[in-house]
């Protein structure tokens, strides 16, 4: 075995300068960064979405089509969310005739004006804030 002396390019440890710190890669620092910053977005978004509504129909105005992702009862209330889509739409299952802010209630009378005495309609409410009630009339 050699002298670690006599081989070229291999410095002995009292060579070595204690003042010289290896560098670290910032890139692990950035990465995580960005994961932590998307995982709160994602969570304001949520959070937002579950005290504020979180539907499309809370921009619904007269004149608005209405999605309903179920199946929606005659008699009694179905819990249910709504979105504005396109009126051509095979998805449109009622047309917004009015909208009253204030009201939060399927039990509310605001709609009972907008329709004829026999007439069906339906009332999607939204108690988030101060609430909103949209009157709706079925498509055919």
């Amino acid at each position: 075995m050699t002298n670690p002396v006599d081989r070229p390019g291999f410095p002995l440890a009292t060579d070595v300068r204690p003042d010289i710190a290896p560098r670290k890669s910032s890139v692990g620092k950035i990465v995580l960064g960005i994961v932590v910053a998307l995982v709160v977005a994602v969570g304001v978004y949520a959070l937002s979405s579950m005290l504020f509504g979180g539907n499309d129909a809370s921009d619904a105005k007269a004149g608005d089509c209405i999605s309903s992702d179920e199946a929606v009862k005659d008699q009694g209330t179905t819990e249910t969310g709504a979105d504005v889509v396109d009126c051509g739409s095979s998805d449109a299952k009622f047309t917004v005739v009015a909208r009253v802010d204030g009201e939060g209630s399927t039990e509310s009378k605001a709609c009972d004006k907008f329709f004829q005495p026999e007439e069906v309609f339906y009332v999607f409410a939204n108690s988030a804030g101060d609430g909103y009630v949209l009157c709706l009339r079925p498509k055919a």
